[in-house]
């Protein structure tokens, strides 16, 4: 795979990546005195995995493969369904 390849395939990812990180991160810090400590505990794991996700999602770009980066693809969606469950049980709390 060729550098335009990996950044047409990463560039997406990243998107959507930040589309989810910024704004659980930022819910995170302005209402973190509102909360109690598990909802603080959950809400940084969440911010985590997110931030994991973005990681992959940028390293998509930068490191060079020869075929389809299939793992880090797979761990970025396993990242956004830990995220997930985890604000289920969050919002369980």
């Amino acid at each position: 795979m060729n550098a335009r390849m990996r950044w047409r395939l990463a560039v997406p990812l990243i998107g959507l990546s930040l589309l989810m990180v910024v704004p659980a991160v930022y819910g995170t810090w302005v209402f973190w005195s509102e909360f109690n400590a598990m909802y603080q505990a959950l809400s940084v794991v969440i911010c985590l995995a997110l931030l994991a996700q973005l990681g992959l999602a940028v390293s998509i770009g930068v490191r060079p493969t020869r075929d389809v980066p299939w793992l880090r693809i797979g761990l970025i969606a396993l990242a956004f369904l830990l995220a997930c469950g985890v604000a289920a049980v969050r919002r369980s709390v």
